[in-house]
C-alpha cells in the first residue's frame, strides 16, 4: 500500500552552507527608497508579521503500507541506494516503492528479531552485515541478504582470549538502550566502517581496548558497568552518563578519567541543548551519527575537533517521545530524514528546498501571482505593491506599499522598475510612470489598444507590447517622452527580450519576431507562425530559448530551430517560463510543477536527436509548494535576486529558493535483479544467467532504489531472442506497482533482457542491466539431431528417386523417340499452316486497304467526273463555252489526280506483293514535295488555305521516292481536307544524323486515340474499313506501314492544329 503523506508546517533548519551572491552589473538605484519606506511608507501585510515556517513533507509507513510490523529498531543505507530496517519479524528492505521482508524463511536464521547492522571487520565496502537476536551475522551486499557465518565465532575468539566466563559477544546497537542496561555482556564492539581489524571493543568490567589492523593500541576507562550508554562519533567514543553530561572517554591511548565536554551551536543563534534538562541521544554504529532530542526539537552533533562537538538544529515541533522513535538516519546530501519508531512504523521526512511565500488576505486571488521585478537584493515587487523575499539569512520579507493612485488596480501581468528607479505600471490600455522616489505620477500614455509586456532596453528605451496595437516605444531621453509606434504588424504580444544592442526578440500568440532596432525592420522567424510563446531566455548571442502554451519548448541556435522532446507524461506542453542557473542548469515551470534539466544535454541533442539521453527532474507539491500550478503569460516571470534566491509565481504564493542550492535527488542507482519465477515457483540464479526448462510464464522482479519522488524514476526493458535479428530493440515502460517483468510461450533459444533507465543528468548517465535467459533446445532441436535427420532424409530420397528415374529413363527413351517423329511432322504441318496464314493476312490487309481507298480516294472523284462530264454537252448546246472549258480542265485535273493515286496504289501494292529489296535513290527534299504539291493547287484554294513549302534546296535524301512521294501525298491531303481557311506549311531541318520533315496545319488536329496509335502508344490494329475512313486517303495504316517499310520514324503532335514528323536517317 501507499504511504500517507502529510505536509507539515514545522521549522527546519538547513545545515552549514557556503552562499554564493550573485553579483549583477545593473544595481537598482533604490536602496534609499526601500530604507524610507521601511520607515514611513509601508505597512505590514496582516497576519504576515510572523516569520514563515519551513516545510517538510511527511511520508509515514506503517503494517497497512507494507511493513510486516511497526516496530523499526535501527536504520541503515546501504551503498546501492537501499533502506534497510531493523523489525520483529524480520530484515525488511525498502527501495522507495516497496518493502520486502526477509525472515527465517527466506535466510535460514533462527529468529526473525533484527536487532542492528554492522560494518564488515574485514572493511570490504562491497557489504554490511544486520544482525538477529541470536547473532546470525546476514550479510548485505547487491541489495540481497545472505546467511554468513558468525564472524565473532571465526574471527574474534582467535584474537582475543577473553578471561572472562561468559562469551556474549555483540556489535554495536546503538542508542537509546532498548534493554535499560539488562542485557549482560561480556564484550561489546564499536567497529570502525570500511578499516580492516579497526574498533574499539568494551570488556566487562568498563575497559575499552582500541584495535587497528587486528593489533591492540591502547586501553580507555569508562564510568559505567554498561557499554550502552557509550557511543562512537568520528574517531572517538563518547559516553552519556543520563546527568546532563557527555564526556569523552578516549583522550589518550592510555587508562584515564573520562573528560566532560561542551556543546555548542554550529550557526548562532540557533539553540542549543540544554544539558540542565533531560534529552535522548540517538546513534548508530554503521553510519557514525549523533542525534540528540530536546523539547521536540532534533540537534545533529558533530566533531568539529576532539572532545569539541557541536549541534546543528534540525527539526523543530516534532513529539518525539509521542511518536516512540527510537532510530534515527540522516541523508544530509538529499535533505531527508527517517525516523523508526517502536510501535508507529516508519517516517520519511523529506526536507523542502523550496519555500512558498503568501500573504495574509481575505481576498480569493490574493496569493496569485504573476508578474514580479527585483525591487532589492533580496525582494520582489508585485503589480499589486506587495513586497516579498527572503533574507540572506533565510527570513521571510513582507510588506505593502501604499496604492500609486486611489481606485486604480494595476494589471498583474506586466510590472517594470526602471534603471532610472521609475515604477511602469499597465491598465487595460494605459501606461503609468512613478518616481520611484516620491511616487508621484510622472507620465501617462495611452497606447491605443491593451497593453501586454513592458520592457527596458540597454539604451533606456521603454518597450511596449499591444495585443492588437503592434509595438510601441517610449525614450525617456527624448523631450516629451512620446511613444512612437514601431511596427503595427506584430499583434498578440507576449514577451519581449533584448540580445544585443540591436536585436530585440518578441514572442507572440502567432510566432517569434525577430527585431532590428538599427535598420527598423522586423522578420517572423520559420516554422514559428503556429506557435503561441509565453516565454524567452537568451545565455548567449545566437543561443535563444523559448517556451510555448500548448507545444513544449524550442532552441533557435544560429538560425535552426530545434524542438525539445517532452516528459513521459507531457506536462511540459504548457511551459510557462524558463531560465537558467549558474550550474548549468534549465528551470521550466508548468501547470504541473517545475522542471529541471540540464542545459548541455539539450544542446547536445539538437545534433544527435537522441530522446532517450534526456533527464527531466520534476519537482512538485510535496517539494515545497503549496499547489503544483505555477503561473506564466506574464513578464517578468522568473525573477533572480542578487542574494542568489529566485522568485516563481505560481497561482498560490511566490515561490523562493536558491536554484544553486537546490539538492537534486537523482535516480542515480543500480537496477537489480530480485528474483525470477518460473510458472510461480521462484528459480535460483546467479549472474546475470539463468537457464530454464519447461517454463510457460517467466517473471522477472526488478529493483532500483530510489527515495525520492518515483515520477522522476522510469524504467523501461526490451526482449531480444537468438532466433531474430533485431536492428534497434523496442523498449516498453515499466510501470506496475510491483516492477515485474512477464515473459509468456517462450521457444527454445538465448533471449537477452535489458533493462534501463535514465539515471540523471550528463551524457553518460544511463543504467543497463541485462539477464540472459536460457531455454534448452528440446533434444529433437539441437544440431547433432537434426544434421542426422537431414542427412537420413536425403539418402531415402535420393535411393528412391534413383530408382524412380531408372524406370523413368527407360519410358522416357521409348516416348521420346515416338514423340520426335511425331512432333517432326507436327512443326512441317505448323510451318505451312503458318506461312499460309501469314501470305493470308496480307493479302486481306491489301485488300481492306485497296477498298478503303478506292471508296474514299477515287469513288468521290470519279462521281465528281460522271456529274461535270454529264453537264459538258448541255453547256456546249447553250452556247457556254467558257464554262465548258472549266469543266473539261476539272475533269482533267481529277482523272489526272486519280491517275496518281492509281499508281501510288500500285506502287503500294506492288511493295506488300514483292518480297524483294526496295529501291533506293537521292534526290532533293524540295523537288519532292514541290512534286507532290502541284496536284493540290486548287484543292489549297477551295479550302482557302495558304501552303509553304519551307523545305531548303540544300537537303538531299536517299531513299525511295515513290513511296515517300506516297506518304507525302497522304499527309498533306489530310492536311488541306481537315484545314480550312488556315495554312499547311512543310518544312525540314538536319541534325544528328538525322533528317526531318515536317508537315503542320492549322486543322483541329487529329483524335487523340489516332495520334496514340500512331505514336506508337496504342498497338492495336484498325481492321475495320468504317475505322479506317477516319485515317482518310491511302490511310495512316499504309503510311506506318511504308514508313516500317522504308526504315523511317513516323509520329504526331498536336499544337495549334496538328504536326507529322517524318525522320529519315542519312543513307536509310
Amino acid at each position: 500500500m501507499s504511504p500517507a503523506y502529510y505536509l507539515v508546517s514545522v521549522k527546519a533548519y538547513p545545515l552549514p552552507q557556503s552562499v554564493h551572491i550573485v553579483n549583477y552589473s545593473d544595481k537598482y538605484p533604490i536602496r534609499l527608497l526601500i530604507l524610507v519606506l521601511s520607515l514611513t511608507l509601508f505597512r505590514t501585510l496582516p497576519g504576515l508579521a510572523n516569520e514563515e515556517k519551513a516545510n517538510y513533507t511527511l511520508r509515514h509507513y506503517t503494517s497497512e503500507s507494507g511493513l510486516p510490523q511497526n516496530s523499526v529498531r535501527s536504520i541503515v543505507q546501504d551503498r546501492d541506494g537501499f533502506l534497510w530496517l531493523a523489525t520483529d519479524l524480520g530484515l525488511v528492505r525498502f527501495d522507495g516503492q516497496s518493502f520486502v521482508t526477509y525472515g527465517k524463511k527466506e535466510l535460514g536464521i533462527r529468529t526473525n528479531q533484527i536487532m542492528s547492522f554492522a560494518p564488515d571487520p574485514e572493511g570490504r565496502k562491497d557489504r554490511i552485515y544486520a544482525m538477529s537476536a541470536d547473532c546470525d551475522h546476514i550479510k548485505i551486499s547487491d541489495g540481497r541478504p545472505t546467511l554468513d557465518y558468525n564472524l565473532l565465532e571465526f574471527r574474534f575468539p582467535g584474537q582475543f582470549k577473553a578471561k572472562e566466563a561468559s562469551n556474549d559477544w555483540f556489535y554495536s546497537i546503538g542508542l537509546p538502550d532498548r534493554y535499560h542496561g539488562q542485557w549482560p555482556i561480556s564484550h561489546y564492539l564499536f567497529l570502525f566502517p570500511d578499516s580492516k581489524g579497526t574498533f574499539y571493543m568494551w570488556r566487562k568490567g568498563g575497559k575499552i581496548d582500541f584495535y587497528q589492523s587486528w593489533r591492540k593500541q591502547g586501553t580507555y576507562a569508562s564510568s559505567g558497568i554498561s557499554p550502552f550508554r557509550i557511543f562512537r562519533l568520528g574517531e572517538d567514543l563518547y559516553q552519556n552518563n543520563e546527568r546532563g553530561n557527555i564526556e569523552l572517554l578516549t583522550m589518550e591511548r592510555k587508562v584515564t578519567h573520562p573528560r566532560k565536554v561542551k556543546l555548542i551551536s554550529a550557526k548562532p543563534p540557533e539553540p542549543v541543548v540544554d544539558q540542565t534538562k533531560p534529552y535522548i541521544v540517538y546513534t548508530d554504529d554503521l553510519s557514525g551519527q549523533t542525534f540528540i532530542s530536546q523539547d521536540q526539537k532534533l540537534y545533529l552533533l558533530s566533531q568539529r575537533t576532539k572532545g569539541d562537538l557541536q549541534t546543528t538544529l534540525l527539526l523543530e515541533n516534532f513529539d518525539f517521545k509521542k511518536n516512540s522513535i527510537v532510530s534515527i538516519l540522516f541523508d544530509e546530501k538529499n535533505r531527508r530524514l527517517y525516523l523508526g519508531a517502536s510501535n508507529k512504523g516508519f517516517f520519511v521526512l523529506d526536507f523542502h528546498a523550496f519555500e512558498t511565500v503568501t500573504v495574509d488576505s481575505k481576498e480569493p486571488d490574493a496569493n496569485v501571482f504573476y508578474s514580479q521585478i527585483p525591487f532589492s537584493d533580496s525582494t520582489v515587487l508585485t503589480p499589486s505593491l506587495k513586497v516579498l523575499g527572503k533574507g540572506a539569512t533565510g527570513k521571510t520579507i513582507r510588506y505593502e506599499m501604499p496604492k500609486l493612485i486611489d481606485g486604480i488596480q494595476m494589471n498583474r501581468l506586466s510590472v517594470l522598475i526602471s534603471r532610472s528607479g521609475d515604477i511602469w505600471y499597465r491598465k487595460m490600455n494605459m501606461l503609468y510612470c512613478f518616481d520611484g522616489k516620491s511616487k508621484k505620477l510622472k507620465g501617462q500614455w495611452n497606447a491605443g489598444g491593451e497593453i501586454s509586456p513592458i520592457y527596458e532596453d540597454s539604451a533606456g528605451r521603454i518597450w511596449v507590447g499591444t495585443r492588437f496595437d503592434g509595438l510601441q516605444y517610449i525614450d525617456p531621453t527624448e523631450a516629451g517622452t512620446p511613444l512612437h509606434i514601431f511596427t503595427r504588424k506584430i499583434t498578440g504580444i507576449s514577451y519581449l527580450l533584448e540580445e544585443n544592442s540591436d536585436i530585440l526578440w518578441v514572442g507572440t500568440g502567432t510566432g517569434l519576431f525577430k527585431i532590428s532596432i538599427a535598420k527598423k525592420t522586423f522578420s517572423l522567424i520559420a516554422n514559428t507562425s503556429s506557435l503561441c510563446v509565453t516565454s524567452l531566455y537568451a545565455p548567449h548571442n545566437g543561443e535563444l530559448w523559448f517556451t510555448t502554451c500548448e507545444s513544449g519548448f524550442f532552441l533557435l541556435q544560429n538560425g535552426v530551430i530545434t524542438r525539445l522532446p517532452l516528459d513521459k507524461d507531457k506536462i511540459l506542453s504548457r511551459s510557462h517560463c524558463i531560465f537558467g542557473d549558474k550550474n548549468g542548469f534549465l528551470w521550466i515551470t508548468t501547470n504541473h510543477g517545475l522542471f529541471q534539466v540540464y542545459r548541455k544535454d539539450l544542446l547536445d541533442f539538437s545534433a544527435h536527436h537522441d530522446s532517450s539521453r534526456l533527464y527531466y527532474h520534476r519537482y512538485a507539491k510535496q517539494d515545497g509548494f503549496r499547489i503544483d500550478e505555477f503561473n506564466g503569460g506574464c513578464q517578468p516571470c522568473a525573477v533572480q535576486l542578487e542574494n542568489g534566491y529566485v522568485s516563481l509565481p505560481s497561482i498560490d504564493g511566490l515561490v523562493f529558493f536558491n536554484p544553486e542550492l537546490v539538492p537534486v535527488d537523482t535516480p542515480d542507482s543500480k537496477i537489480f535483479i530480485d528474483r525470477v519465477e518460473a510458472d510461480s515457483k521462484k528459480v535460483q540464479f546467479s549472474g546475470s544467467k539463468i537457464e530454464l526448462s519447461d517454463a510457460s510464464n517467466i517473471q522477472v522482479f526488478v529493483s532500483s532504489p530510489y527515495l525520492g519522488s518515483r515520477q522522476n524514476q522510469q524504467l523501461y526493458y526490451s526482449v531480444s531472442s537468438d532466433r531474430t535479428n533485431e536492428t534497434s530493440p523496442i523498449w516498453y515502460p515499466l510501470e506496475n506497482h510491483q516492477q515485474s517483468i512477464h515473459l509468456n510461450n517462450l521457444e527454445s533459444g538465448v533471449y537477452t533482457l535489458r533493462i534501463r533507465k535514465n539515471a540523471g543528468f550528463g551524457a553518460s548517465s544511463e543504467r543497463l542491466t541485462t539477464l540472459a535467459i536460457i531455454i534448452p533446445y528440446a533434444w529433437y532441436e539441437v544440431w547433432p539431431f537434426q544434421i542426422l535427420a537431414v542427412l537420413l532424409l536425403l539418402t531415402a530420397v535420393y535411393f528412391y528417386f534413383r530408382n524412380r528415374l531408372s524406370k523413368a529413363d527407360r519410358l522416357n527413351n521409348i516416348l521420346e523417340s515416338r514423340v520426335a517423329e511425331r512432333t517432326h511432322n507436327l512443326r512441317v504441318t505448323l510451318s505451312a499452316l503458318k506461312d499460309s496464314e501469314e501470305e493470308l493476312l496480307k493479302q486481306t490487309r491489301v485488300q481492306t486497304h485497296l477498298i478503303a481507298s478506292i471508296s474514299h480516294d477515287i469513288r468521290s472523284p470519279l462521281r465528281a467526273i460522271e456529274y461535270t462530264s454529264a453537264r459538258l454537252s448541255g453547256l456546249i448546246d447553250s452556247g457556254e463555252h467558257t464554262t465548258a472549258k472549266a469543266v473539261g480542265s476539272s475533269v482533267n485535273d481529277s482523272s489526272r489526280k486519280i491517275l496518281s493515286l492509281l499508281e501510288g496504289i500500285l506502287i503500294y501494292v506492288r511493295s506488300q506483293v514483292s518480297k524483294g529489296a526496295v529501291t533506293m535513290e537521292t534526290f532533293g527534299a524540295r523537288e519532292l514535295v514541290d512534286e507532290v504539291v502541284c496536284l493540290f493547287k486548287d484543292v489549297f484554294v477551295a479550302q482557302r488555305n495558304e501552303f509553304q513549302n519551307n523545305v531548303s534546296e540544300m537537303i538531299l535524301i536517299r531513299s525511295n521516292r515513290q513511296l515517300l512521294k506516297i506518304i507525302l501525298h497522304n499527309l498533306l491531303d489530310n492536311a488541306n481536307k481537315f484545314t480550312s481557311e488556315g495554312s499547311v506549311n512543310v518544312s525540314a531541318k538536319q541534325e544528328r544524323g538525322i533528317i526531318t520533315i515536317i508537315i503542320s496545319d492549322t486543322g483541329p488536329g487529329l483524335p487523340s486515340h489516332v495520334q496514340n496509335w500512331l505514336n506508337g502508344g496504342d498497338s492495336a490494329y484498325p481492321e475495320s474499313t468504317d475505322s479506317l475512313s477516319e485515317f482518310h486517303g491511302i490511310g495512316l495504316v499504309i503510311v506506318k506501314e511504308l514508313a516500317d517499310m522504308l526504315s523511317l520514324e513516323i509520329d504526331a503532335k498536336i499544337s495549334s492544329g496538328t504536326q507529322f514528323f517524318i525522320r529519315i536517317p542519312y543513307g536509310s
